[in-house]
């Protein structure tokens, strides 16, 4: 009996040649043979927690993994750059670090002391944001921690740089990266690639600043390792189910998501949604693409958010004092706030009141059904009535 592709590549009967062939087929081919017949239909799940394991990826540079992502957790820390790049594509660059984005304040001295005395790193440098190579306008300061590599020559170190920045760390990220190449992020329990189309298929990268002569030796690296990258799209590339969309959000369906194995991992008080519906958006200018994403943190609403179109800002205000005037009428009057007859006017209910205190609790909960719904109701209305802007150049 003749032996087929199908008896070889086969997990239950032959693991281990299974396993060397996963390792060297690219996120595309897996996917594209996950859709070849049933017995490879469940191909892509069953090999998230094999193939994208972050805590073995972690261990180059710390010996706790798990501590550390708890720590990420508590203090929501972010990784990005050139690590998140090799977590998805599942590939490792021997001289790279680790770049760990946090806020700037209690977070970061809390982050930089557990790297001191948790994992025995060494403060090499302090680095202010004006010091840059280039413009991050997001950034207050970056800290180059290193350790030697246990086992290793005496010049060999591994190195973590903690961020700082001035906001909540996506809107760093967001707003002063590079290119689309580097757009991915990894929490304490899921990872996110924000342009994986382009990105991890089509080995392509888009500029997010203007070139100057030092981005344009960090392009010629990523160059070197496989991406073409450019300044925008042509008028005859391919747009079909594009992540260079006008309003983006972290968790929408342009974006990869991976959820992590989270055994022993210490839950976070932050709730997954806050970085899910971050959202910025995208213009194309000449040289580049234009990232907008502005920080959002009304008093009602316990995190702080991302946004880019002020429509949402304004659904969000109705929302709030719509829920707020409800909630009043059901309280005796000598407990309604001071304000509660002008709330209950049908004007005051289209206005943006995000600021004023919160008399319940937070509304942070409602943030995904309230932005899902104002995703189908004033997008849709202003696609209709606005030309859509042209996301290339001539």
């Amino acid at each position: 009996m003749a032996v087929t592709f199908r008896d070889i590549f086969n997990r239950e009967s032959q693991y281990p040649i299974f396993s060397r062939l996963c390792d060297f087929l690219p996120i595309g081919g897996i996917l594209n043979l996950a859709r070849t017949c049933r017995q490879y239909t469940g191909l892509y799940k069953y090999l998230i927690p094999v193939q994208w394991n972050v805590d073995k990826r972690l261990r180059r540079f710390v010996q706790d993994p798990i501590g550390l992502r708890s720590k990420m957790g508590e203090l929501n820390v972010i990784i990005s750059g050139s690590f998140a790049v090799q977590f998805f594509e599942r590939v490792t660059w021997p001289s790279s670090d680790l770049d760990l984005y946090v806020k700037e304040g209690e977070e970061s001295t809390a982050l930089c002391a557990y790297l001191l005395r948790s994992e025995g790193y060494t403060l090499h440098s302090g680095t202010e944001s004006g010091d840059l190579p280039y413009a991050m306008d997001h950034l207050v300061k970056v800290f180059k921690y290193t350790r030697l590599i246990p086992g290793g020559r005496p010049d060999e170190f591994t190195e973590i740089q903690v961020i700082a920045t001035s906001d909540i760390p996506i809107h760093a990220i967001l707003n002063d990266f590079y290119t689309t190449v580097v757009v991915n992020i990894i929490t304490w329990n899921k990872a996110f690639s924000v342009y994986p189309l382009v990105t991890f298929i089509q080995k392509l990268g888009y500029m997010l600043q203007p070139s100057n002569d030092y981005l344009m030796t960090l392009v010629a690296k990523y160059a070197q390792r496989g991406w073409k990258i450019q300044a925008t799209m042509g008028p005859r590339d391919p747009r079909h189910n594009h992540p260079l969309q006008q309003y983006r959000r972290i968790g929408d369906r342009y974006s990869w998501k991976l959820p992590l194995d989270i055994s022993n991992v210490k839950w976070s008080k932050t709730p997954d949604a806050i970085l899910e519906y971050a959202g910025f958006g995208l213009k194309c200018s000449r040289r580049s693409y234009d990232v907008l994403a502005m920080i959002l943190k009304p008093k009602a609403l316990q995190y702080t958010y991302t946004y880019s179109d002020t429509s949402w800002c304004r659904y969000l205000g109705e929302r709030i004092t719509q829920l707020k005037a409800f909630e009043s009428r059901k309280s005796a009057s000598n407990r309604r706030p001071p304000d509660f007859p002008q709330m209950v006017q049908d004007d005051a209910l289209h206005q943006i009141n995000l600021d004023k205190p919160c008399t319940g609790t937070y509304r942070d909960s409602k943030i995904p059904q309230w932005y899902e719904a104002w995703e189908k109701s004033y997008k849709t209305e202003r696609e209709m009535q606005v030309p859509r802007k042209r996301m290339y150049n001539t």
